[in-house]
Order: structure tokens, then C-alpha cells, then sequence
């Protein structure tokens, strides 16, 4: 196809009586224009009603902010607004009349709420303190703002004295911050002040260089007592507004830290208001800038055809989005192009002048402007109404505004544009002209709906009563395809639009489409799920139920494995499942939590913008393409991502003609299955997806009042609140808010969480006594209608259910798992309520060790790491355990436990198990080693001895050793029963208890066996200390034996001191380290000791008795056995008896001749000597020396 290059001739003509008026477009001088008879030439616009709302509500309500910081750049209108302010506040009734007109046209509704708010405060109006601000002090302003106010207040009367007397003062060589005050209050106190300081920015700025001396400290602070002088309802009637170009912190960039923030805090007393570009108000004054009052009728029906033409293409082009398509509106702006009146205000907006480049635009007398183009093309009959076109406004604001543009923040692109089409000088204009308008839309709006498509360049460059021209459309495109060919153009296809560039030697056109065409389906949803929302948070139900909530997304074909989704105790709760297919191809989702799935029919278009990105990114890879392909691929990239995100946008929200989004409920096994059935989710938006799947798959969460609880991770401000809080909860339960002053954030989770589900709250009838308050408070278990009552049952039946601990890692799960869906940062608050109100029936454990007690150092050790911390039920206060823990305590005399210990948990069950337990602690070693016991009390001492857990103990080991069944968790109480099990036990524990009794009852009835003496311990020790004395300070004697002696005449020790010393004296170690074999071995033992004594003690017997001893007799009788073996015996016969024991010996020797025969004395005496001295154990052997000896003490 041939190409166009030639140029035609384009027949410019315009109606002749357009005028501008440039009444419209004179610039406002606050301090010249505030005192000038006539309001003049005001429009309120959409930004002016915005600041005129604001100032009427702080009249309405004196707590709002009264001093504003209205900020723009040039141009935008600010002291325009700021002279309507002072003319509607002002004391000027002329003046206010007329704006109060003004303002009735343009709102009628806020003009009446504006009159009646003003006539409440200031029904005469308000004081006008007005200047412009110069690089000087803050101070020199102010001063001067003040003195005009005073003059405009009173011109014609004589000013009070107390104004005169401050105005005066500020004259004063040392007048500085007070005076300044002062004199505003003097003003005020006369009527309400409304101080306005123009160009307040250069103020700032001498601020800003002047901060590190006194008077630039001085200035700063007195703008900060001026803001708080006229603030909250006690403040001063001081109405502040200042218009300066940069916010305060852009002025005081240069500014010290410290400055910077004392700026800051300045800021903070002003409310800010942003002028931006308002299409509306632009248009409307370009409206008001032309007049047709002087177009004939002729040319009006020229330019009503213009314009209804315009509204039809306007509307056909998809572009009531940018502007409403109105044709008196276009009628009204003509001989503005449409699209010109729609970019030339954007294109002002972007070099930094706005409404004054664009009023420039308009009036001046320069090249490409509309009074340009009026002056030249005006004619008397004109056949056509010709327009200005987008060209010209490039042309103009190109030369013109050069120096802006050049600091705007299209700066580069600017210049790449304006350098390309200056190297096409030698091209037709009519090409120059496409490139122009191409370049200007690229400018304004990149992919949107002012994008350079061929449609709307064909409506740039021709008056819409010829857009329909279809061989005009035809030359055009036969034009643009030239250009592209010269590679002035680039087509981006995807996106249908022209850009200018600078021309590559790569056909990116070519290679985009090979890789689109090799990219299936799968590629393409890989890409799409790089590019999808990160999380989509449930908006509705997280803030009806205070839970944040949020589902990941994924994307997924027919191709797509298995999907990993989240689990349990992550940050997410569900998945968006985006699937590119039909419902028998949706993959398997591995997630216990909820998915919801959407299928959309517009999918294709997706994929395609999909594979369009991808191709694009394959092809940035390649380092080959020279600076300007690069930088082609980089801006379609840009581009392509938006569209991408717009497309899934546009497939997958819910609305009349979107994707079904169903819910895939979960299975037992962890995966969640296809929908099947089920009515779609009911929703207008993703948001509002994820919302109705999580009231589907959490009905049961809690609803609370606090959003820093209701996420999974805290900040750190939260984690510690919530440390405190659970603090108190331990340590001050009986206190109304936990004894928490103040109102802080634990003490908004108080109120939020445990005040508002009802956790914490006053107890009517109740044993607490607080000190701290008359009401004494309690923790509970929620009401029946609380949102927490589902919770809470549900893990009370867990807990019940188990016959071991629970671990708190799996309650945590319990509450975070649906249907519940409590969220992490709120799960320890309800666990410890809940450990807190079962105090006597659940039991803590950590890393297998019972807890008797709750610390503020184990609760955070259990939130940390709560894999370590198991739950019991043990139901210690209701039932047969309760009756069981009563019996068992009245029978060991257990009183009732203390409740004023905080955070001491089971107390009756504790105060029983550790009476109990000690029974065993106080057993000596042998006591706990010994078999000498029945079967139930063996079995009773081991189940003691290794007890872990104090409801096991109790309820299920002791029973079971005393062959009794368990106690029961529920049940009726048994009174018999408990009692059998309390008495068995008792008997049990009496016979453990009685063990070393036992033993020292054995040892005692031993020794004096063996030594022949009377079994009372006391009897026993004096009788060895007789036997023993003449052995008393012998030292030749064997080592344990003269322990035994020395220890038997030591008086300092009781009696049972010194039998466990006799006992370490005869068998080598104390009867508490004794075993059975030791018991079984004593009396052998202490027979040897005495016949050790026996054998030595005659040698050694003294002359000489002690006084007040009996007088006694010594026989040492020997017995020499078979063997030769000889054992001996010493025997004692006291004096006294010793006639008895001749008559009872003649007495039985007689018996025995009568029933033995002739030798049955001698039969006798073989027989007792056996069975008294060979009874125990040989002594060590036989003494050479030893025979039969009689020796007789006599009592001198």
C-alpha cells in the first residue's frame, strides 16, 4: 500500500464576534483586592466549596480546627479563595452580600449552612487581618497583617484604646511574641479575627535560614501559640489561614533534625488543604473567558453543529469518563477543540502554573494561542467552525513554558518528544501535526482513555463534523502507518495505541508475536499468578467481627498439580483460587482452611494479556537491543502489568456479568474438594468474597472491640499491652479494669476483649474479698448469648474428652481452626481466662511438670512456646471428685485451702495431694525400701512415691492400689463410697507411717533379747550401763564393743538417741538405711555383741559398786559342743534373789530325778545350757584360759 506523504492544505475559519474577556483572568492581590469596592470576577468551583465546607463546619463546631494551611502551586486559585473567605466573613456588608450571592449560585445548601453557622459567631462579621508575606520575620507579617485590620475595621471611627494601646506596643524596639498575642487578643475581644498571610512561604523560608538564631526560634514558636491561641471551644474567636506553595516540611528540609521536628509539630496545629487540578473548574474558566454574545446567527448554528457533534463522537469514544459529554458545554468553549478543552488544563497542571498557564493559553497575544488563532482565522461568513487543535497546544506550551516545563516531572519525556519531532523538520506538517497531537496524548495519559488510539488521533485532528469522514479516517491511518514505517511511530497493539519514539533496528512488533503465539496456556497462568493481589482482605467481616482477615491468592488451569494453601496457625485464612478452566479441572488444594474458587467465561482475554507480559519479559532478557528498544520494552512492560491486573480485575470481581465464586469446603484428610452444587458466594467484589466465605466458614468467631488483638502478629506496642494486660489478669483479678489506670492500649483490650465478651465483670454472690474495690470482680465463663460461648464450650468438651493432657499447641489449633477462626494475637487472652475460671478443675503442665501455679514468667513462657505447656481437665471441683478430695481431707484434718493467693490453681486438690505426699517425704530410707507391709500399703507407698500428676494420684492410682475403681470425672457423688476409699487409705497410710515404730519396737525386743534384759528401752539402757560398768575405762576392748559401752554411760542423749547409736554400734549403719536383710540379721548381730561382752567381762569386772546399785553375783558358764565349739554366757544374779533361785533350783533337780532318773540333774542342766547359751551364735572362740568359774561380789 502506497503511503501519504504529502501535505494538505487545512482551510482554517472561524466565527467572527468571539471575544475574550480578560476581566475573568486578572490575578488576585489579597491586600489590594480585599479593600476594593467590588468583589469582582470569583467562580466557586468544586475546590472552593470544599475549603467554604470546612470553614463552615469549624464555625458550626468550635472544637474543629481553626487555623488551615491551604497549599499549591502557582496558579491554582489559592488567594482567589482566600479573598472569598474574607468577603463572606468580612465586616463589609456590601461585599458580603455579593459573595454570599456567589456562593448561593454555585450551592445553595452550603450557602444557607455557611449564613446561619456565621450568624452564630459573627453576626456583624469578622476583623480582616490581612498581608502578604516578604522575607522577613514572622513577627514584621503579623504586626503589619494586624495594623490593616484595625484600619479596615474602623475607618471612619476612632479606634478603642485597648486595640490602639497593643497596636502601639508593637512598635516598641523590644516588642517580640507577646505583643503579638496581645494584639490579637485586644482584636478579638472587640470581635472575631480572621488572619490570612499570603505567600506565607516566604515567611518559611526566612524561618528556615534564620532557625538557628533567637528571632527565627521566637518566630517559630509564636506561629505555634497564634494556632493554639485560637483552638477548642475556650480558644480565642482567631480563625488562621496561611497560602504558601510547599507544605512546612518542605521548607524546613534544610532545617536541623531538631527544627524539623518542631516544624513538624507546628504542622500538626493546622489543617492541611491540597489545591490540585480540578478538570471542572478549569473548564469552567475557559467558559467564562470566552464570549459569544456577538456571533451572528449564522455562526452560532455553525457552532452549535460543532458541538453537537463533539457530544456524539464524544460519547462514541468511550470518553464521558474524562468529561460529560454536553453539547452547550462544548458550544460554550468553542473554538476549543473537545480534547483540547480536556488536555490543555492537564497539560497546565503538569508544568506547574495550572489555572495561569492555562488562562496564558487563552488571552495572551503569542503564537498557538486561542486569541492567536481568533485573530487570524475570524471571518464575517465562514463556512466551517474550525478549531484549535491539540498541535497548537503543544506548540504553546512548549515555547512558552520552556523553563516549567523543563522542571516538570515529565521533563524527559518532554524533551525526548520535542528532540524527535525536531528531527522531523523535513516532514510534511501535516505528518509534524500527527506527531505533535501523538506526542501531547502520550503526555497526559498513557493506556487511559485519552490514549493515543487511531480513533482518538483521528478526533484530535479534525473538527468533529468531519470525523465521520471515512476517507479521512483512511488518509490518516495511511499517514500513522508511514510514520511507523520511519520509525517516528510505534504501535504498542495490545494496549491500541501510538507512542513517538526515537526508532530501533528491532522489529519488536514481529518478535512479541512469535513468542505470544509459543506461550500455552499453563506459561500464561504462571504469569498471571505472578501478578495477582499479594492477600485480599475481608473488609465486612473484619470489621463486623474485629478479626483481620485476609485469603492468599492462586491461580490454577487444567495443567495445575496439586495447590500447597495455608494452614492452620499461618497469617492467612483461606485462598482465592483464580482457575483458567471448568469446574471438573479444578486442582486438589492440600489446605485445611477454606478456598474459594472463581471461574470466569471472559478468561481468554487474561491469558492473552498474560502472554502479551510474557512475551515482553522474555524479550527484556536480551541484552542485544539497542538503548531505545529497551526502553520500549521497559514502558510496555509498565504498561502491560496495569493492563494485566485491570483484566483479571474486570474477569474475576463479582458483578451482573462476572465469574462464579463458590466455596470448597474442607475434608478430614486436609485437602478441600470441588464445589458440587453449591449456590456461588454472593458478593460485588474480592473483598467481599473472602468476606462471605468467612462468615460461611467461621460463624462461631468472636466478636471483639479491638483491631490490635484481632491479627496474627502484634506490633510491638500490642505484644507488650498484651503482656501487661495478661499481667494484671494473674496478679490483680479481683480489681474493676485489673486495677488498669488510665487508658492505655491494655486497657483498650480490657474493654475490647475480655469487658466485652464478658470474661471479667462484678460477682454478686461470692467468698473474693478485694480490698481494692467494693465490688469485687471475677473471671467467668461467658453467657450463653456471648459470641465466645460456642469457643468455649467447644474446648471444654475437648479438654473433657481427654484422658491426658492436651497440648496447648493443639489448643491454640482448636481455637485458630475453623469454625471458630480466633486469631493468634487474641488466643492467649482466652486460654488463660480459661485456665483462670477452671482454676480448680484444669491443671497446667510444662514439658510433663504439674504447675501448681500460674506466673506473669510461665504465661510467657507459654505464650513463646506453648509446644512445651499441656491442659488436663480434672473436675476436682464438682462431683464424686469433689466428694472424694472432701472425705479424704476431713479424715488427714486438711483445712480448706486459702483463696487470696493469686494465680494458685486446684488448691483443694493440691492442699489433699501435698498432705498426702508428704506422708512419704518424712519415711526414712527404709521405710520406703521395705517389703515388711501388706499388699494395699505397698501399693499405696509406690503409687505415692512416684506420683507425677495430683488428679491421677488421687482419682485413679491410690483407688487402684486399694483395689477400689477409679473416682469418675462426671457422675453423681457417692458419699459410701468416697468414704471406703478415705478409710482404706487411712489404714493404709497408719500402717506406712507405723514402719519405723515397727522397726525400733523389733530392734529394742532384740537387744534385750540377746542381753538379757527387760524389753523397756529405758530399763534395757540402765540395765547395760550395770552390766557395763567395770568395762567403762577399759580400753583394750574391741572397737564397736567400747562404743556400745561408752555410749551406754553417755547421759547427755535421750534414749532414743542412743538406741540409734547402739543399733550403728552392733550392726555397722543406722536402722534409717537398713533393708529387710538388715532387720533379718540384727538379732544375730546383737546376740554376737553380747556374747563379746559376756566373754570379757569377767576379766574386768570391778571390786567396787557403784552407789545405790544392787550387789549381785557374776557366773561365766561355759558350753563345749561336739565339735569342740565352746560358747559362753555370763550370767548376773543379784543378791536379792539369790536364796529364791537356790530353793527354786533344789526344787527342780528334784523333779528332774524323779521324771529322768539317777542322772537327771545333769540331763537338766545339758538341756538349759543349750537352750541358753547355744541359742545365738558362737562367740569368737575359745579361750584357752577359760573354765568353769565362780566368782562372788560382795557387798562391802
Amino acid at each position: 500500500m502506497s503511503k501519504s506523504t504529502t501535505s494538505t492544505v487545512r482551510d482554517v475559519e472561524t466565527p467572527e464576534g468571539i471575544r475574550i474577556v480578560s476581566s475573568q483572568l486578572r490575578s488576585t492581590n489579597l491586600e489590594r483586592d480585599v479593600i476594593d469596592a467590588q468583589l469582582g470576577p470569583i467562580y466557586i468551583g468544586v475546590r472552593a466549596q470544599d475549603m467554604l465546607d470546612r470553614v463552615t463546619a469549624a464555625l458550626e463546631d468550635r472544637t474543629r480546627t481553626r487555623a488551615w494551611a491551604l497549599t499549591g502551586p502557582y496558579g491554582t486559585g489559592k488567594s482567589t479563595q482566600a479573598l472569598l473567605i474574607a468577603a463572606l466573613l468580612g465586616r463589609d456588608a456590601a461585599r458580603r452580600a455579593e459573595a454570599d450571592r456567589r456562593l448561593a449560585a454555585a450551592s445553595t445548601t452550603l450557602a444557607e449552612r455557611f449564613a446561619a453557622a456565621r450568624e452564630r459567631c459573627a453576626p456583624n462579621g469578622m476583623i480582616g487581618a490581612i498581608a502578604t508575606a516578604r522575607r522577613e520575620s514572622l513577627f514584621d507579617t503579623l504586626a503589619r497583617a494586624l495594623r490593616n485590620g484595625a484600619a479596615q475595621a474602623w475607618p471612619t471611627r476612632r479606634t478603642p484604646k485597648s486595640v490602639t494601646a497593643a497596636l502601639t506596643d508593637l512598635d516598641a524596639p523590644d516588642a517580640g511574641s507577646e505583643h503579638i498575642i496581645a494584639a490579637v487578643r485586644a482584636l478579638c475581644s472587640d470581635s472575631p479575627l480572621l488572619l490570612v498571610i499570603d505567600e506565607f512561604g516566604k515567611s518559611l523560608e526566612h524561618l528556615a535560614a534564620r532557625g538557628e538564631f533567637a528571632d527565627g526560634q521566637a518566630d517559630v514558636f509564636l506561629l505555634q501559640e497564634l494556632a493554639e491561641a485560637g483552638a477548642g471551644t475556650r480558644g480565642l474567636p482567631l480563625h488562621l489561614l496561611t497560602l504558601q506553595h510547599l507544605s512546612f516540611g518542605d521548607y524546613a528540609s534544610r532545617a536541623t533534625n531538631l527544627q524539623s521536628r518542631e516544624w513538624a509539630k507546628i504542622q500538626g496545629r493546622f489543617e492541611d488543604i491540597t489545591m490540585t487540578t480540578h478538570l471542572g473548574d478549569a473548564v469552567h474558566l475557559i467558559q467564562r473567558t470566552l464570549d459569544h454574545s456577538e456571533v451572528s446567527p449564522e455562526a452560532a448554528t455553525l457552532i452549535r453543529n460543532h458541538a453537537e457533534s463533539a457530544e456524539q463522537v464524544w460519547t462514541a469514544q468511550g470518553l464521558d469518563g474524562v468529561m460529560a459529554a454536553d453539547a452547550d458545554l462544548f458550544a460554550s468553549v468553542y473554538p476549543l477543540h473537545p480534547l483540547t478543552v480536556a488536555v490543555a488544563p492537564l497539560l497546565a497542571g503538569q508544568i506547574g502554573q495550572h489555572d495561569r498557564s492555562l488562562t496564558g493559553f487563552i488571552a495572551s497575544d503569542e503564537p498557538h494561542t486561542v486569541a492567536r488563532f481568533l485573530a487570524q482565522h475570524s471571518r464575517k461568513a465562514p463556512s466551517r467552525a474550525s478549531t484549535v487543535r491539540l498541535a497548537d497546544v503543544f506548540d504553546f506550551f512548549l515555547g512558552a513554558g520552556r523553563t516549567t516545563l523543563l522542571a516538570s516531572a515529565n521533563a524527559s519525556r518532554w524533551i525526548e518528544i520535542d528532540t524527535r519531532i525536531s528531527e522531523a523538520n523535513g516532514l510534511p506538517e501535516d505528518d509534524q501535526e500527527v506527531l505533535k497531537t501523538i506526542g501531547l496524548l502520550n503526555l497526559v495519559d498513557a493506556s487511559g482513555a485519552l490514549r493515543a488510539s487511531l480513533d482518538t488521533v483521528l478526533f484530535a485532528l479534525t473538527d468533529p463534523t468531519d470525523t465521520a469522514d471515512p476517507q479521512a479516517r483512511q488518509a490518516l491511518w495511511e499517514r500513522i502507518d508511514g510514520l511507523i514505517d520511519r520509525n517516528f511511530l510505534v504501535h504498542r497493539e495490545f494496549s491500541d495505541e501510538y507512542r513517538v519514539w526515537q526508532g530501533s533496528d528491532v522489529d519488536l512488533g514481529a518478535e512479541i508475536q512469535t513468542l505470544i503465539e509459543r506461550c500455552d496456556d499453563h506459561t500464561a497462568v504462571n504469569v498471571v499468578n505472578r501478578y495477582l493481589p499479594v492477600a485480599v482482605v475481608a473488609g465486612r467481616h473484619s470489621q463486623s467481627t474485629g478479626m483481620l482477615r485476609h485469603f492468599i491468592t492462586s491461580a490454577s488451569d487444567a495443567e495445575t498439580g496439586t495447590v500447597t494453601g495455608c494452614q492452620i496457625g499461618e497469617p492467612a485464612d483461606g485462598m482465592l483460587l483464580f482457575h483458567f478452566g471448568d469446574e471438573s479441572t479444578i486442582p486438589t488444594v492440600n489446605s485445611p482452611l477454606p478456598v474459594a474458587v472463581g471461574i470466569s467465561g471472559d478468561a481468554k482475554t487474561v491469558l492473552a494479556a498474560a502472554r502479551y507480559l510474557h512475551a515482553l519479559e522474555e524479550l527484556s532478557y536480551n541484552d542485544d537491543y539497542d538503548a531505545v528498544a529497551r526502553r520500549e520494552l521497559t514502558e510496555r512492560i509498565a504498561q502491560a502489568n496495569a493492563e494485566l491486573a485491570t483484566r483479571v480485575a474486570a474477569a474475576f470481581t463479582p458483578n451482573l456479568l462476572a465469574p462464579n465464586w463458590h466455596l470448597m469446603a474442607p475434608n478430614d484428610n486436609g485437602t478441600v474438594q470441588r464445589p458440587r452444587g453449591a449456590e456461588p458466594l454472593a458478593a460485588r467484589s474480592l473483598a467481599g468474597v473472602v468476606s462471605a466465605a468467612c462468615d460461611a466458614i467461621y460463624p462461631y468467631t468472636p466478636e471483639i472491640r479491638n483491631e490490635m488483638l484481632g491479627r496474627h502478629q502484634l506490633t510491638s506496642q500490642g505484644a507488650k499491652a498484651r503482656r501487661e494486660l495478661m499481667e494484671a489478669m494473674l496478679t490483680r483479678p479481683t480489681q474493676a479494669n485489673l486495677g488498669i489506670d488510665g487508658y492505655g492500649p491494655e486497657r483498650a483490650m480490657y474493654g475490647g476483649v475480655l469487658q466485652y465478651l464478658g470474661l471479667h465483670q462484678p460477682v454478686k454472690t461470692t467468698s473474693i474479698v478485694s480490698l481494692d474495690t467494693l465490688v469485687p470482680y471475677a473471671f467467668s465463663a461467658p453467657k450463653p448469648e456471648s459470641s465466645l460461648a460456642p469457643a468455649w464450650r467447644a474446648l471444654s468438651e475437648l479438654l473433657a474428652g481427654s484422658e491426658t493432657p492436651v497440648s496447648l499447641d493443639r489448643v491454640l489449633h482448636f481455637f485458630m481452626a475453623p469454625p471458630y477462626g480466633i486469631k493468634a494475637g487474641m488466643a492467649p487472652l482466652v486460654v488463660l481466662a480459661t485456665l483462670l475460671v477452671g482454676e480448680q478443675d484444669l491443671a497446667v503442665f510444662e514439658e510433663g511438670t504439674y504447675q501448681p501455679r500460674l506466673t506473669p514468667a510461665l504465661i510467657e513462657r507459654m505464650v513463646k512456646a506453648p509446644n512445651t505447656f499441656a491442659v488436663k481437665t480434672i473436675n476436682a471441683g464438682t462431683g464424686p471428685r469433689k466428694q472424694a478430695i472432701n472425705e479424704i481431707a476431713n479424715l488427714l484434718d486438711v483445712g480448706a485451702p486459702s483463696s487470696s493467693r493469686p494465680g494458685v490453681r486446684n488448691a483443694a486438690l493440691l492442699a489433699v495431694a501435698r498432705e498426702l505426699l508428704d506422708k512419704v517425704r518424712v519415711l526414712s530410707p527404709y521405710a520406703q525400701r521395705t517389703k515388711n507391709l501388706s499388699r494395699e500399703a505397698d501399693a499405696v507407698r509406690t503409687a505415692l512415691r512416684e506420683a507425677r500428676e495430683p488428679d491421677v494420684l488421687i482419682f485413679d492410682a491410690l483407688p487402684a492400689a486399694l483395689g477400689l475403681p477409679a473416682v469418675p470425672v462426671r457422675g453423681k457423688a457417692d458419699k459410701q463410697a468416697a468414704q471406703q476409699y478415705a478409710a482404706s487409705l487411712a489404714t493404709a497410710l497408719a500402717e506406712i507411717a507405723d514402719i519405723d515404730q515397727r522397726l525400733q519396737r523389733t530392734v529394742i525386743t532384740a537387744i534385750a533379747t540377746a542381753f538379757r534384759l527387760p524389753d523397756g528401752l529405758s530399763e534395757l539402757r540402765a540395765g547395760l550401763a550395770q552390766h557395763t560398768e567395770a568395762l567403762l575405762d577399759v580400753s583394750l576392748i574391741e572397737a564397736r564393743l567400747r562404743g556400745l559401752i561408752t555410749i551406754t554411760h553417755e547421759a547427755t542423749i535421750s534414749d532414743d538417741q542412743w538406741l540409734d547409736m547402739a543399733v550403728v554400734r552392733i550392726a555397722g549403719r543406722g536402722m534409717g538405711d537398713w533393708r529387710d536383710t538388715d532387720a533379718a540379721a540384727f538379732p544375730q548381730q546383737a546376740a554376737a555383741m553380747s556374747k563379746n561382752l559376756d566373754r570379757v567381762g569377767h576379766l574386768y569386772q570391778s571390786e567396787q559398786l557403784q552407789e545405790g546399785t544392787q550387789p549381785y553375783s557374776v557366773r561365766l558358764l561355759t558350753l563345749t559342743g561336739a565339735d569342740g565349739r565352746e560358747d559362753h554366757a555370763r550370767v548376773h544374779i543379784p543378791d536379792a534373789l539369790r536364796d529364791k533361785a537356790h530353793e527354786l533350783a533344789r526344787t527342780v533337780l528334784a523333779e528332774a530325778r524323779d521324771n529322768l532318773g539317777a542322772q537327771g540333774e545333769r540331763i537338766l542342766l545339758a538341756m538349759l545350757a543349750e537352750a541358753l547359751i547355744s541359742d545365738a551364735p558362737a562367740g569368737t572362740g575359745a579361750d584357752d584360759d577359760t573354765q568353769d568359774l565362780t566368782e562372788k561380789k560382795a557387798v562391802s
